[in-house]
């Protein structure tokens, strides 16, 4: 495992609220994603990314470190052993004689060495491009479902306010229509009464006009 503090960028300050919200090693920041990492404080969707490439290259470069740390812990021994070989040297000089150095080949192994130290840089950055590229694809993919989402919620809204409304129309349409119906029965039982009571008013003309006659005769 490597320690959270290892990775480029992360202080002591950051690498406990990155360990207090449950990314407790390098190992775990490089699995998250961006919008895991932006919940710490202090973590912006920018440098999320950052800390996802930088977790995964202080990963990659531990191997190299380990190898370096053994082959310092195994040149204690090699520098030991050469005391012995001397010994052996100086009982006898005449048979055995130290090889010829040869610088030509020690230029072609430290312009090896250069070179591959280049290209492992090389490799290095284009894992640290990869991944941040691949974060922030990651990002922009959480943006657009999360943003299908709202739409399709907001979607929904519409179509439930549209159908309330529809209802609310149909009702109004209602009252309306039965409004219009009671005025008019109204208007028809006011000229219905009206018919009558001019009936009524002619009667008693003509009554008048009887006991008229019938005062004469």
């Amino acid at each position: 495992m490597t320690a959270v503090t290892d990775v480029k960028g992360v202080g002591e300050t950051l690498g406990k609220s990155l360990a207090a919200n449950g990314f407790k090693t390098a190992e775990a920041i490089a699995k998250a994603t961006p919008a895991d990492l932006v919940k710490v404080p202090r973590i912006g969707e920018a440098r999320a990314a950052v800390l996802i490439a930088a977790a995964k290259e202080a990963i990659a470069a531990k191997p190299a470190t380990a190898k370096r740390a053994a082959a310092k812990t195994a040149a204690p021994k090699r520098a030991a052993a050469k005391p012995a070989a001397a010994k052996r040297t100086t009982a006898k000089p005449a048979a055995r004689r130290a090889p010829a150095r040869k610088p030509a080949t020690r230029r072609t192994a430290a312009r090896k060495t250069v070179a591959a130290a280049a290209a492992e840089k090389r490799a290095e950055e284009a894992a640290r491009k990869a991944a941040e590229e691949k974060a922030a694809a990651e990002l922009a993919e959480a943006k657009a479902r999360k943003k299908a989402k709202a739409k399709a919620k907001a979607q929904k809204a519409a179509k439930k306010l549209q159908e309330m409304e529809a209802v609310f129309t149909k009702a109004k349409d209602k009252v309306k229509a039965k409004a219009k119906k009671d005025k008019k029965s109204k208007k028809d039982d006011k000229k219905k009464s009206d018919k009558k009571d001019d009936k009524k008013k002619a009667d008693k003309k003509k009554d008048k006009k009887k006991d008229k006659k019938k005062a004469k005769k």
